[in-house]
């Protein structure tokens, strides 16, 4: 599992506590990645901005009820997956699971091709279904663990190894597909 950054526990406490700078800090610590995650999943800037903004609405009125013996970052991605689903219910967006890869770089030249492959597999998980899009964010974007995306999503750890073996054929298939 993922380690929370030591200083996390601390700020909890202390935003229990009132102290608004504690929670400015554990905003700072997390927006970025909750809104890129979002984001990814539903592709429109002013609803990911709306639903990062639940997130952490929800997770600051709820922050009481947080288990400490569990990583917090997990903790609000549940949220913020548990808000994005009901973005796509409330918009009757279908949904369905999937996954993807990385590479490296050390020169200009490398850099370039890194980015422009990661472009690529950007518009290649676009084109996924958003819970197959969901699963390759979370599991290769945000680095989680099968056990931490089974926690965010509430799936058994084998449903997650499985649909995301289902992604990877399906995002072969998208990369190999012949242009038209």
């Amino acid at each position: 599992m993922r380690k929370a950054p030591a200083e996390i526990h601390t700020l909890i406490q202390k935003a229990l506590s009132g102290d608004e700078g504690a929670c400015q800090r554990i905003l700072n610590l997390y927006k970025g990645r909750i809104f890129s995650y979002i984001y990814r999943m539903v592709r429109n800037y002013h609803d990911a901005e709306d639903i990062t903004f639940d997130t952490f609405i929800k997770c600051f009125r709820a922050l009481a009820t947080f288990d400490t013996s569990r990583p917090f970052a997990t903790w609000l991605f549940t949220i913020a997956h548990n808000l994005t689903m009901d973005h796509f219910r409330k918009n009757k967006i279908e949904f369905e699971y999937i996954d993807e890869f990385h590479r490296s770089g050390d020169d200009l030249t490398a850099d370039y091709e890194k980015k422009r492959k990661l472009e690529q597999i950007d518009l290649v998980v676009s084109q996924l279904p958003p819970i197959d899009r969901e699963l390759v964010i979370l599991f290769h974007k945000e680095e989680y663990s099968y056990q931490e995306i089974s926690e965010i999503l509430s799936i058994p750890v084998t449903t997650i190894k499985t649909r995301l073996h289902r992604a990877r054929r399906k995002l072969r298939d998208l990369v190999h597909k012949p242009k038209e």
